[in-house]
């Protein structure tokens, strides 16, 4: 500390300890690092602050990347002209000791349950835009950002605005729809929707404190803490390098801090840093200067500030070009990362890391662009852009940016090649500038600038294709051919998974090139080429909720706003991490090991216990019971590798500590060592070819599956036999909330607080570990930030770690998962692989079916299999003669889990594959193939002993709506004649049904109690289920309310915990709901039993007084109940059919969906609007699984490489169909189901497969015209690269 301070004090203008001040929400907080808060360091970040000293819980925070958004709040600053600035930040990426001066709003300034709701709350939940919530508060602030900085925006304007918020659950629809409400081109339907909300007003705005702001410190800022380290905040340029130049007499490692977004994907870069310092408040850096012969952008000027200096210039004589460069640049990252990160800081990542696919770096070289470097106030020289690649900035700032008018004749196109439209780094970027003489023929003047990104760390220029493009004509078809050649031979792109390959890195230089010859031609191309030219166009998107309500019914099947919804967009609900610190509590952070298959020889946990704050390191044999968290199965798991580690990523022990921070530091200090190490298998084919080579194949089988009354049909007349393979990818739950468990010892045990879909499996194994009696376990859970089912097993770990800690340190303990130990250590969906021979006749229907269907179970085979998967594989059609054998494979990777529509996803999607395989081999309607495969009252069902099916096909009737309200045939003729008239870009449209068979059977333990209370006749009910965000707890107050007859506001439902609710089952399966609410009907008939004779005898009693009546009478006003098989609950089918349409660009294998329409068979919903929300939200999902999101891992060390948002890519706003109809069928009550309604959150997803074939179609339409009409195999996910190599596009095909 000492040497900190004297270095600190050598500062000029400093004079010891100092001060930030800023306000939260109205209130003012001022931090003094060096003295009472010196917990707070360099690396604090403002969430922090947030949450646990200003005890404010509505911000969330899950990735600590800025690439999730649940922890976006609104800042406001003043800029170096004074002038206020209201902005959505990543609140975990910004240091607090940067927030010096600002105004910071949290949700909850905007309103709450008792001072009234904001517009912008108000709108979210009227469109149903929550559900498991996590996400809301971050949408919440989101919107409120951008109606401060620009209260007229427009609706594009408004989705381009939510570019990096995830919502897992939703679907996006709802929440885009409830926020473009306040558009100012927003359609007359949408203002219809809002209804009776109260306009955004004064009074429903937050207050806004700007007097209170400070202008822009004029002085140094100076900061020591506790570990030695510095923070200086400079408020001039002399100031800045008068620091640097001290740090560099010290002999300090340091670090200039800007936005600091750049620590969200080099998370390393503050390792070992000494020092830093902020440049935020600079005027010299922060100065733009727009003159007719040069602009200059600050090196500190914002992203957001530059687009919006660059698209205004685009105006300007010479300067149009900047305007290209601007709508480029608005694909960098995402809005809240924009409103902080900095041209230079963009920059400079590019100087620190070359493999950085800069955007800013290419577009700015491209265009000639210099930068100004600074080593001092007055040592100023002029770099070109690319000469920063191998500049030594040591000591030196870059200071501006600069660009020059260029002629008219000056064309620049840029491109952005990337696995998800929004937020996501380009596997290839592109930025061409030349001077085309159009007049003489498109004639090239002199030496273009041709810039890539992404091809290898030194590749700027493709110099010799500028060379030999100088002087020749763009319109000469020979200059294209002999180009493309050059080029074919100079890129020689590296190799960098995850990203794209080589050969469709190198593939995207040429098609990328041509694009911008075709771009420049416009009309004197030919008409079928010049589409090639353009970028998708991405609408705004919009959609139709169409479902029936019978009022009679009420409040069952009335579309009820989510009783959880308030108080989730505005931060008022409690999530597990919500849950205040206990007193001494302490924090856990695993140790995962780092080779897929090794024996363990030790751990060496010292250098970590002597870490100050680290407390105890927990392992295997500090276990008191049973070393396995799975208790309740036949395949046991170990809560610590003991002896051996079987994938990477696997934990083998948790570290203990006083707080995070330290936790996650002392982590990285235990060293773990091997013996006997191995790369391990981490794939089906790899497992395959193994077991092929030592002979072990045919034990990779199970038992055979047979058709019931199956005979053989090899010898059948007139049969063709049709052959293929059908490869499944896995898919990360991507829950916003990760794992996390909080065990709190006590006089009678502990108090577990775990994010569970299974509480008993929990309590059990909790129980089992520790060696105590399950009645010890106390546990309690409100809600999860989402499950879909990774929750339902894995949580369990955890939880059993955490207890271990509690227990061994007699302290509670909190285990929260970051995101990287979630991706690598916990399993996901599954993988599959299905290798199929279908014989069939001459209607394509199926005479006999064999296949092999493989699961890629991970370490352990337990539960999605591949039996699993053949159970869901006939789906509408009959399985006469069909044999199917399972194999589950074991591979290096976490033990894969129950994920949404577990065994049905594959399953369907594998016998969907094989009807389109014999569509397009018999050149039939695949529609009529698999009508003519549809099952019949009688057929057989697979996987049973002789069951068959009874009741209707809602198939046959189901298309015949779709095509009338889905304008199916007139689409298809659009479709084909759009195809026929653009070689570059395709469309395809496929139509998939499906029956989705719920089987109450396997999940009924759901305990539900009701109780009434005297005082008022109000009802409280908790249930076994699990609130996940499916709106559990919203129908089974429907219900309750329904049946004893009382408002909706009279019925409360309480968490979920083992005293009331003990022996659970998994809430999933799509049933929990059903059964809950079937359970508290039974509470509330035997309650109304019981008041009867009362009720009978005070005839016109209001339900308070009859309710007052009972309790004088002595009548126990609690029921309980819970579904048996005494009680006959019948299964049923859920019919689902979905049409997508796509459009892909043939030259980038980007791609949209253009309109999907779905009609799903939900029985008599028990609440439409959720139900439809469910809808959504699973087939964006699937939608997800099929497209964005691919799981890469590589054999033993570093294992999963896709294991952050920087890699891992679901769904955003822009990713979603741009025209989205949901139907739920018309009169199709349930009868079997409770209160005649039926599942809906898990058939959409399974039939979400129709993206894939949607995009196989388009795709054969561009492989048609490159030579090839074969059938093909189309894994998914279907990536970018997967669609441009699909579709053969070569050079040879291009033309003008």
């Amino acid at each position: 500390m000492g040497n900190a301070q004297s270095d600190l004090n050598a500062l000029e203008g400093t004079s010891g300890p100092q001060i930030i001040s800023f306000i939260i929400n109205g209130k003012t907080y001022t931090v003094n690092p060096q003295t009472v808060d010196n917990d707070i360091g360099p690396e604090y970040k403002l969430v922090d602050f947030i949450r646990d000293k200003a005890r404010l819980k509505g911000t969330k925070y899950m990735c600590r990347e800025g690439g999730c958004g649940c922890c976006v709040v609104t800042a406001r600053t003043r800029d170096s002209a004074g002038e206020l600035v209201s902005k959505a930040v990543n609140s975990c990426l910004i240091p607090l000791l940067s927030c010096d001066g600002w105004e910071i709003a949290t949700v909850e300034s905007l309103g709450n349950q008792k001072t009234g709701y904001n517009a912008v709350q108000q709108r979210l939940v009227k469109f149903g835009g929550t559900q498991c919530g996590f996400c809301s508060s971050g949408m919440v602030m989101n919107m409120n950002s951008l109606l401060e900085s620009n209260p007229t925006s427009k609706m594009k304007e408004i989705e381009n605005s939510f570019d990096g918020n995830i919502c897992r659950c939703t679907g996006y629809r709802p929440i885009l729809d409830a926020f473009k409400s306040f558009a100012s081109d927003c359609p007359e339907e949408l203002k219809r929707k809002c209804g009776d909300i109260e306009e955004l007003s004064c009074s429903t705005c937050p207050s806004r404190t700007a007097q209170c702001l400070e202008t822009i410190p004029t002085s140094l800022k100076a900061f020591s803490f506790k570990d030695n380290r510095i923070w200086v905040k400079a408020s001039s340029l002399n100031e800045a390098f008068q620091t640097e130049e001290r740090f560099k007499q010290a002999g300090l490692k340091y670090r200039v801090v800007a936005g600091n977004t750049g620590t969200g994907v080099f998370k390393n870069d503050t390792d070992n840093v000494q020092a830093f310092l902020e440049i935020t408040s600079i005027p010299e850096m922060q100065r733009i200067t727009v003159g007719s012969t040069e602009i200059i952008l600050g090196g500190s000027v914002t992203l957001v500030k530059g687009i919006e200096t660059l698209k205004r210039a685009g105006a300007l004589t010479g300067f149009q070009y900047t305007a290209g460069i601007a709508k480029h640049w608005g694909r960098i990252a995402n809005t809240p990362i924009r409103n902080v990160a900095t041209i230079a800081g963009n920059l400079m990542l590019k100087n620190q890391h070359e493999d950085f696919p800069s955007d800013v770096f290419i577009t700015l070289e491209a265009v000639g662009a210099e930068l100004s470097i600074a080593s001092s106030p007055t040592s100023i020289v002029r770099i070109k852009v690319a000469d920063l690649l191998n500049y030594d900035m040591a000591g030196k700032l870059v200071l501006s940016i600069h660009l020059k008018p260029l002629t008219k004749d000056h064309i620049f196109r840029s491109f952005k090649i990337t696995r998800r439209y929004q937020n996501s780094h380009a596997y290839v970027n592109a930025a061409f500038c030349m001077q085309v003489d159009k007049k003489r023929n498109y004639l090239v003047v002199g030496v273009p600038n041709v810039v890539y990104g992404g091809i290898t760390d030194n590749l700027i220029h493709a110099s010799a294709t500028e060379r030999f493009l100088a002087n020749k004509s763009l319109r000469d078809e020979a200059t294209l051919r002999a180009v493309m050649q050059v080029l074919d031979t100079e890129i020689k792109p590296d190799s960098r998974p995850p990203d794209g390959s080589q050969a469709y890195r190198k593939r995207l230089t040429q098609t990328l090139l041509y694009k911008y010859f075709l771009s420049i031609l416009g009309l004197d191309s030919s008409n079928r080429v010049r589409s090639g030219g353009k970028n998708l166009k991405r609408n705004v998107t919009k959609g139709q909720q169409t479902y029936d309500t019978d009022k009679t019914t009420w409040p069952i099947n009335e579309p009820i706003l989510k009783l959880e919804s308030f108080p989730q967009v505005s931060g008022e609900a409690e999530y597990i991490n919500d849950i205040d610190p206990k007193f001494g509590e302490l924090f856990g952070a695993f140790v995962l090991s780092t080779e897929a298959q090794a024996d363990l020889v030790s751990i060496d946990a010292s250098a970590a216990e002597n870490l100050p704050g680290v407390v105890k390191f927990i392992k295997a044999s500090d276990i008191p019971g049973i070393n396995d968290y799975m208790v309740m199965t036949d395949t046991p798991e170990e809560v610590f590798a003991a002896t051996e580690v079987q994938y990477t990523g696997q934990p083998v022990g948790l570290v203990i500590a006083e707080d995070r921070d330290t936790a996650f530091k002392a982590v990285e200090l235990v060293k773990v060592k091997y013996a006997n190490i191995s790369a391990g298998v981490v794939s089906i084919e790899e497992k395959i070819l193994q077991a092929e080579k030592d002979g072990s194949l045919d034990s990779l089988f199970g038992e055979e599956v047979k058709s019931f009354d199956f005979t053989s049909s090899e010898n059948v007349p007139g049969v063709q036999k049709i052959v293929g393979e059908f490869q499944l990818g896995s898919q990360y739950h991507f829950t916003m909330e990760t794992h996390i468990t909080i065990c709190v010892p006590k006089e009678d045990g502990m108090t577990v607080h775990s994010s569970t879909q299974w509480m008993d499996l929990v309590q059990s194994a909790v129980a089992s570990t520790l060696a105590i009696p399950a009645n010890e376990i106390d546990m309690s859970i409100r809600r999860l930030g989402g499950g879909y089912g990774c929750k339902i097993t894995r949580a369990t770990q955890i939880a059993c770690a955490c207890a271990v800690a509690a227990y061994s340190t007699n302290r509670p303990v909190r285990l929260q998962l970051d995101l990287d130990t979630n991706m690598k250590m916990v399993g996901k969906r599954a993988p599959f692989l299905m290798k199929y021979e279908a014989s069939v006749d001459t209607t394509g229907k199926i005479v006999g079916l064999k296949g092999k269907i493989f699961a890629n179970t991970g370490m352990q085979p337990g539960e999605e299999t591949s039996e699993l998967a053949i159970g869901c594989l006939q789906s509408l059609y009959e399985s006469n003669n069909w044999q199917i054998t399972p194999s589950n494979i074991s591979t290096n990777t976490p033990s894969n889990t129950w994920c949404r529509a577990p065994g049905t996803t594959p399953g369907i999607a594998c016998i969907e594959n094989v009807m389109e395989h014999i569509a397009y081999t018999l050149k039939l309607d695949p529609v009529a193939v698999r009508l003519a495969n549809a099952i019949k009252t009688g057929d057989k069902i697979l996987a049973t002993d002789g069951e068959t099916f009874t009741g209707e096909n809602f198939i046959p009737k189901m298309l015949a709506e779709l095509k009338v309200s889905g304008s199916i045939e007139e689409r298809k003729k659009f479709i084909n004649d759009y195809n026929l008239a653009n070689r570059w870009k395709k469309r395809g449209l496929a139509i998939v049904p499906m029956r989705y068979y719920v089987d109450y059977t396997s999940a009924t333990k759901l305990p539900v109690y009701v109780c009434i209370y005297n005082r008022d006749g109000t009802v409280a009910v908790s249930c076994g289920g699990i609130e996940c965000g499916q709106g559990l707890n919203t129908k089974v107050a429907q219900a309750v309310a329904f049946e004893l007859g009382v408002p909706m506001d009279k019925v409360k439902v309480k968490p979920s915990n083992n005293l009331v609710s003990p022996n659970t089952d998994s809430t999933g399966a799509s049933v929990t709901s059903e059964l809950c609410v079937f359970g508290a009907i039974m509470c509330c008939k035997i309650l109304n039993e019981r008041m009867k004779p009362i009720k009978d005898k005070a005839k016109g009693a209001t339900w308070e007084k009859l309710v007052k009546l009972c309790n004088r009478a002595g009548i126990h006003l609690v029921a309980t109940y819970m579904a048996s098989p005494e009680d006959n609950l019948s299964n049923y089918n859920v019919w689902v059919v979905n049409a997508t349409e796509v459009e892909i660009d043939c030259l980038t294998g980007e791609s949209k969906i253009v309109r999907v329409d779905i009609i799903e068979d939900a029985g008599k919903s028990l609440n439409p609007e959720i139900d439809i929300g469910q809808v959504e939200g699973a087939l964006i999902m699937g939608i997800g699984f099929w497209t964005t999101e691919k799981l890469i891992y590589s054999n033993g060390s570093p294992g999963l490489l896709t294991y952050n948002t920087w890699q891992y890519k679901p769904p955003l706003p822009k990713d979603i169909p741009e025209d989205i109809r949901i139907t739920l069928l018309k009169d199709a009550p349930n009868p079997y189901g409770i209160l005649r309604s039926k599942a809906t959150a898990e058939p959409p997803l399974c039939s979400s497969v129709c993206v894939l074939f949607a995009l196989k179609n388009a795709i054969f339409a561009a492989r048609k015209e490159a030579g090839n009409a074969d059938w093909f195999r189309l894994d998914g996910p279907v990536t970018p690269e997967d669609i441009l190599l699909k579709c053969l596009t070569s050079p040879l095909q291009f033309s003008l």
